[in-house]
């Protein structure tokens, strides 16, 4: 069963320290799925996946101001107001919980900013009602992405030979955090 806290409607940007996690706005779709660039983002952005993120937030029909806090945001760096990467739910609460994929450009990675953006956004979804578990999945292989969950505090549940699954629940959270 999935549901959508109704105070979530009017939810804006997710700051951290060095960051701005803003709802993707329609435009800014719009310019993802046409692939047509916007002058805030940063010149290797977006990648491949940030395209991938767009059309799946479009499709889920994530644009509706209730739904769109379950949707992706954009990572935007607070010292230059340019977009540097994408990270978001692949949807609604279901069971309880909710899926965080994430994608920073190239020219950004090794900052500490898929972490600093994960560790934002997996707090705000297990802050919310209903939402007892955040999930992600990456390729075990890929082990700048393992670093990142782990750093967050996700832990490696299951292993397959696509994909590793990894999972941060409410009462993991430190005292501090819930």
């Amino acid at each position: 069963m999935s549901t959508i806290p109704e105070n979530l409607a009017a939810n804006a940007g997710i700051p951290t320290q060095r960051l701005l996690l803003d709802l993707m706005s329609v435009a800014e779709v719009d310019a993802l799925i046409i692939q047509k660039r916007l002058p805030d983002w940063a010149e290797d952005f977006p990648q491949p996946a940030d395209y991938d993120a767009a059309r799946r937030f479009f499709e889920a029909g994530l644009l509706s101001p209730a739904a769109a806090a379950f949707g992706t945001r954009m990572i935007r760096e607070r010292a230059t107001s340019l977009v540097v990467g994408t990270i978001g739910f692949e949807g609604i609460p279901v069971e309880h919980a909710v899926e965080i994929s994430y994608s920073v450009a190239p020219s950004s990675r090794r900052q500490g900013y898929a972490s600093e953006a994960l560790i934002a956004l997996s707090r705000f979804a297990l802050a919310q009602p209903g939402v007892e578990e955040a999930i992600a999945y990456t390729d075990p292989g890929n082990t700048a992405s393992n670093s990142v969950l782990l750093t967050a505090g996700f832990l490696p549940e299951e292993e397959g030979d696509i994909a590793l699954k990894f999972t941060l629940r409410r009462d993991q959270l430190p005292e501090a955090s819930r």
